[in-house]
């Protein structure tokens, strides 16, 4: 079940979104916050938060940064965004699950938080393009011999099932195509990348797989 957490500054909008959401199934609604300091005693009661950009004076990408440090088994959908690519790569970055565009109807939130539980992203052509040309940014930068490094412990320790699985990963496939690709339970996927993340010490199956691909490349400064 959803355990729902609304945060945004106007009082309206959490009411008017938790009778929205009470209806549906597998939706609980915890509270909703309109400060920092709501927000900070509600969260450990969610697993899923939907933030609004306006909490009072709380800049929402260091709200999610520390969401995401504190509480990294919740989910965050940020909404009220428009379709600017560039802010929501930023709040992807920060640690956002998902987002909801100001234009969205209830419906479609509905459909965002499924696709959160099933570990999908759903975004438009233009954000979709957006992410790859920051992916080709990156992976342009030279690796950090240093950095890299200090991961091969970790790397090393991963099973044969839980590369076989990252590599997956990598290659953008969801827990169930894993699943149906490995022949194995969906539940013992998301056993495997849970593990996948503790060994590695990353926040999110997007930083495994840039280790992962990092990985296959040779360390900058290292000989040929």
């Amino acid at each position: 079940m959803f355990r729902v957490l609304i945060a945004h500054s106007s009082r309206f909008v959490c009411d008017s979104l938790r009778s929205a959401l009470d209806g549906i199934n597998d939706v609980y609604v915890v509270g909703g916050a309109t400060t920092r300091e709501e927000l900070d005693f509600l969260l450990p009661h969610a697993n899923l938060l939907i933030l609004g950009t306006e909490l009072g004076q709380a800049d929402p990408f260091k709200v999610v940064e520390a969401v995401r440090d504190t509480h990294p088994e919740i989910k965050i959908l940020v909404m009220g965004l428009n379709e600017d690519p560039d802010l929501i790569i930023r709040f992807v970055e920060a640690g956002a699950s998902g987002y909801i565009l100001r234009d969205e109807s209830i419906d479609d939130m509905v459909g965002k938080l499924q696709a959160v539980r099933e570990e999908r992203a759903i975004v438009s052509p233009a954000v979709a393009a957006a992410m790859m040309d920051r992916l080709a940014q990156l992976a342009g930068l030279e690796t950090p011999a240093a950095f890299m490094a200090a991961h091969q412990t970790q790397l090393g320790e991963l099973t044969s099932r839980e590369n076989e699985v990252l590599s997956l990963i990598t290659d953008g496939c969801t827990n169930q195509e894993i699943a149906d690709s490995l022949v194995i339970e969906y539940g013992t996927v998301k056993n495997h990348v849970h593990n996948i993340l503790s060994k590695l010490e990353v926040r999110n199956r997007h930083e495994a797989a840039s280790l992962f691909s990092m990985q296959q490349q040779p360390l900058a400064g290292a000989a040929l």
